[in-house]
């Protein structure tokens, strides 16, 4: 016997009118007709609930009507695949939600999460170096050569240089290797993502764009101490400024 005839019987049975029914089970009469005349099924929670109300077990209630279990079946199989979905959507979203929030905050920090940040844009700037003939001894390294011997170095790395990146003056604290510039090219044309230099060419002053060299100093004396100074300033401040980028603005247009 098909479900829906199972579901008259035993509701006259029970001397339940189809309203009587559905009042009980929070749905509407035509609801109730509905799964009488077969065109819908009740779900697995409303049998449960029909089961208890009609006073029949549920194996009674279904028996003989293969293709309505059929579908019951295949819809709880359907409804935990859904769920399963729901679950890996979610926790899907939850990270990459979270990635998002993380490389939109960690920039300027780490040179390995900066090369992969997709959120930060690769950018060319330019920096004024020291060369042997203006270098002070903090400019220099000590760098091992292949004899174990330690000796002074210039550029292996460059460090803490104040790359400035447009016209407005944009400009970072970066660190790079280049090894000792040229005479006529004391400067370095610098791609970079965040802290993570990609690479470097040295360049003569005229080929840095006007625009970017109005914010910079000729003279790379004018930048030693810089980095020092805005660790002092930020450590006075408890943190509440970090010179992750800043602006440079040397008061000189060409």
């Amino acid at each position: 016997m098909e479900l829906s005839e199972q579901l008259k019987k035993y509701r006259k049975q029970e001397n339940l009118t189809q309203k009587q029914l559905a009042m009980k089970l929070n749905v509407s009469d035509k609801t109730v007709s509905s799964w009488e005349t077969g065109r819908t099924y009740p779900d697995i929670s409303l049998l449960i609930n029909l089961s208890s109300i009609l006073n029949v077990s549920l194996d009674e209630f279904l028996k003989g009507d293969t293709g309505t279990v059929e579908k019951i079946d295949k819809d709880l199989k359907l409804k935990r695949t859904y769920k399963h979905l729901l679950i890996v959507i979610g926790v899907l979203f939850v990270i990459l939600g979270g990635g998002y929030v993380f490389l939109s905050q960690y920039q300027y920090e780490n040179e390995l999460v900066d090369r992969f940040n997709p959120l930060l844009k690769t950018r060319i700037g330019y920096a004024a170096l020291p060369t042997e003939k203006t270098a002070a001894a903090s400019d220099y390294t000590k760098v091992e050569t292949s004899s174990k011997e330690k000796k002074k170095a210039l550029g292996s790395p460059f460090k803490n240089m104040v790359v400035t990146d447009d016209a407005w003056g944009t400009s970072s604290f970066l660190t790079f290797y280049g090894g000792l510039p040229p005479v006529d090219k004391p400067y370095a044309m610098v791609e970079h993502r965040g802290i993570y230099v990609s690479r470097i060419n040295f360049v003569d002053w005229e080929s840095i764009p006007t625009g970017i060299r109005n914010n910079m100093f000729k003279d790379y004396s004018k930048y030693r101490g810089m980095y020092s100074q805005s660790q002092r300033e930020q450590k006075s401040m408890k943190g509440n400024y970090d010179y992750k980028t800043f602006i440079m603005n040397v008061g000189k247009y060409e």
